[in-house]
């Protein structure tokens, strides 16, 4: 009743070979929205903090090659000009297995280990091309060069939308997962529901969907106020089919920490914005299996 089931990657450029798991690496975690600006890199990079607080060894790469905001949220940028994202393409169809040294080591940053698609160029660069498949290529190369060490989750924080490289990464890496960041607006209920189609027709399990900017709390009397028009209209995203795993509420100082590359989760972890950080990384671990089997 929400429309067609069909594959919306069908048609693009994908791997014959099945996909992989990443060397070292228990769980993977994909994490999607189906339109801009829902802040899904603000819950990323704070998911990420969460579940390392909490004790996992955590990677994040930033794959949103339209908008790699990740290096600016943890304090670290690339103010001078670089050709590393070019430089990595050739190598995607050489086996790296006996040849360490051509491996990109991965950044280590408040606890993560981190990399960007913004760290491999310029604050003034582009970093991506109007070539689907490049895009896709270039993401694909870069999961795989990086050296992430031993972890029990990475985090890929994907651009929106249902293109490239979601399609390519279903098709070369395993995915263990997927969280969908949304808005409460039917605009953005809308587009989620197509992502959270995409992932099911590429057999990625989606874990939930995370409600950013979910209301607000007034500073005056403490009363909750929804700020954006909830939909009344049902949406897959919201009816039920897929779990609520948190709703997180407006807050200035969680958009000033990203601004200024000092988390909340590392500057006042014990706030009450922190908490509801941390108790969604116990939620997202418990359905990641983070626990189980653990070395």
């Amino acid at each position: 009743m929400f429309g067609s089931t069909a594959n919306p990657w069908q048609g693009h450029p994908v791997r014959k070979a099945e996909p992989k798991r990443l060397p070292g690496i228990r769980r993977v975690l994909a994490v999607a929205s189906g339109k801009g600006g829902v802040g899904k890199s603000t819950v990323a990079v704070n998911l990420s903090l969460a579940l390392a607080y909490l004790g996992y060894r955590v990677g994040l790469l930033d794959a949103d090659v339209h908008g790699p905001n990740v290096p600016l949220m943890l304090g670290v940028r690339r103010r001078a000009g670089a050709l590393g994202w070019e430089a990595i393409l050739p190598l995607a169809s050489r086996d790296l297995s006996n040849t360490p040294t051509e491996r990109i080591p991965a950044l280590d940053r408040f606890g993560l280990k981190v990399m960007s698609v913004g760290l491999l160029v310029g604050d003034d660069q582009a970093a991506m091309s109007d070539n689907a498949a490049f895009v896709g290529r270039l993401v694909c190369s870069l999961v795989q060069l990086v050296e992430w060490g031993n972890l029990d989750v990475l985090l890929v924080d994907l651009p929106p939308g249902t293109g490239e490289p979601q399609a390519s990464l279903i098709s070369t890496i395993i995915i263990d997962g997927a969280a969908i960041v949304v808005t409460p607006q039917d605009l953005a209920l809308l587009d989620s529901t197509r992502a959270f189609r995409a992932f099911q027709a590429g057999g990625v399990p989606v874990l939930g969907v995370i409600e950013n900017m979910s209301y607000l709390n007034c500073p005056s009397c403490g009363e909750r106020i929804q700020i954006f028009h909830r939909s009344q209209t049902p949406r897959a995203i919201s009816s039920g089919d897929v779990p609520m795993l948190a709703k997180i509420p407006i807050e200035p100082s969680l958009s000033e920490a990203a601004d200024t590359g000092r988390p909340l989760l590392v500057t006042d972890p014990g706030g009450t914005q922190a908490r509801i950080f941390l108790d969604l990384a116990v939620v997202v671990a418990k359905r990641l299996t983070l626990d189980t089997d653990k070395p």
